[in-house]
């Protein structure tokens, strides 16, 4: 199907007109750019859905996911919703024949990943996955210069990250309670540390093998809403260590709570020169960058980001500005025949690796990341 000249219709599982990353973030997206139109929404009480649908001005509103995806105006379904419900609401989509852009991570686990991407295979129909590390301007200027040789070859590089949000420490507002339970598929690993695993794929590469230790440090949590214990086995702190493909040493260490500097630092070591990056948050596909190189004996220079990396952004904030880049390269490879957003498969890959950390904390041997396998070392 040609897309040139037609808006695609988008239908949002998942948005609430007063909050949720649908509001935040999907919606200002589309609304930006011309190549989309949102349709339909739905959630699960058609109150809501229908007040949404009247902020919106759209006219279709419903209570189940199943009334949406079969509706003929609806070429593309958004899945903002909880991860636990990614499952259902992705397979019902691509049943019905539609195209589906899933928030991450794309299933609870290794095995509903497996199911979804194998689905979308099968039924030939373009996804998107909501890793959108890849896209951000900082990442893709560093992925130029050190392809360029900034600092020679590559030879290793670290991560240290601290998430500071409450439910990554164990305090939980009534919509993040799920998030105490790691079969629930929502953690500080599946959510933080899989975020991260884009840019650092597209800036130096996959992890090949690794070794990993996941804790739940801190033990229970506390519900916010009335300050009794919930039961938790969520991990609060994961370091990794391993070698990417072409054989960069990489280490991870994702610590929730406050930090005493940056929230974010991510140091790249190469043969004639090292960059160090400095985030805002913890999350390395959110917020300004900064940026500094140092080749051989010179002093440490601060670099900028060219505007023109940016160039796309359409004044939409940190959160939006990075959906809707997914959004523009998905219409663009629509458009181009090209697969450049992240995909299913995409996905799948970064499940692979979670899979793998995962295994190796708990068994405590290195991991072939993509042969699934134990290696030994004695």
């Amino acid at each position: 199907m040609s897309w040139l000249g037609r808006k695609i219709g988008v239908g949002i599982v998942g948005a609430s007109a007063n909050r949720g990353w649908a509001s935040v973030a999907h919606i200002p997206a589309i609304h930006a750019l011309r190549a989309f139109e949102i349709r339909g929404v739905s959630t699960t009480r058609l109150e809501s859905a229908s007040a949404t649908a009247d902020r919106l001005g759209v006219d279709l509103a419903f209570d189940t996911h199943q009334a949406l995806v079969s509706r003929p105006e609806i070429d593309l379904v958004v899945v903002a919703v909880k991860v636990p419900a990614h499952r259902e609401i992705v397979a019902d989509s691509l049943a019905a024949g539609k195209m589906v852009f899933c928030e991450w991570p794309l299933g609870r686990n290794l095995a509903e990943a497996e199911e979804l991407a194998g689905l979308a295979r099968e039924k030939q129909l373009k996804t998107v996955i909501g890793l959108q590390g890849g896209l951000h301007p900082p990442i893709r200027f560093l992925r130029d210069i050190i392809h360029q040789g900034a600092i020679g070859l590559p030879l290793s590089t670290s991560i240290r990250a601290h998430p500071t949000e409450d439910m990554w420490v164990g305090r939980y507002d009534p919509p993040f309670e799920f998030m105490a339970q790691t079969d629930n598929g929502a953690t500080l690993l599946s959510i933080a540390v899989g975020q991260a695993l884009e840019p650092l794929a597209q800036v130096l590469g996959e992890f090949s093998s690794l070794s990993a230790v996941i804790a739940n440090q801190r033990g229970d949590g506390i519900r916010l809403r009335d300050g009794l214990t919930l039961p938790k086995n969520a991990p609060d702190e994961i370091a990794i260590a391993g070698h990417l493909r072409g054989g960069i040493v990489a280490s991870l260490h994702y610590s929730a709570g406050l930090p005493s500097g940056p929230p974010m630092v991510w140091e790249i070591q190469g043969t004639e020169g090292s960059l160090r990056i400095e985030g805002p948050s913890g999350y390395i596909h959110l917020g300004d960058l900064a940026i500094t190189c140092r080749r051989g004996q010179a002093p440490a220079q601060r670099l900028t980001v060219p505007a023109s990396y940016a160039k796309d952004d359409l004044g939409l904030g940190a959160g939006a500005a990075g959906v809707a880049r997914l959004y523009a390269q998905f219409a663009s490879d629509l458009q181009s025949g090209t697969s450049i957003a992240p995909d299913f498969q995409t996905a799948l890959s970064r499940h692979r690796a979670l899979d793998a950390i995962s295994r190796a904390s708990e068994t405590g041997l290195r991991q072939d990341v993509m042969s699934n396998i134990n290696i030994r070392t004695d």
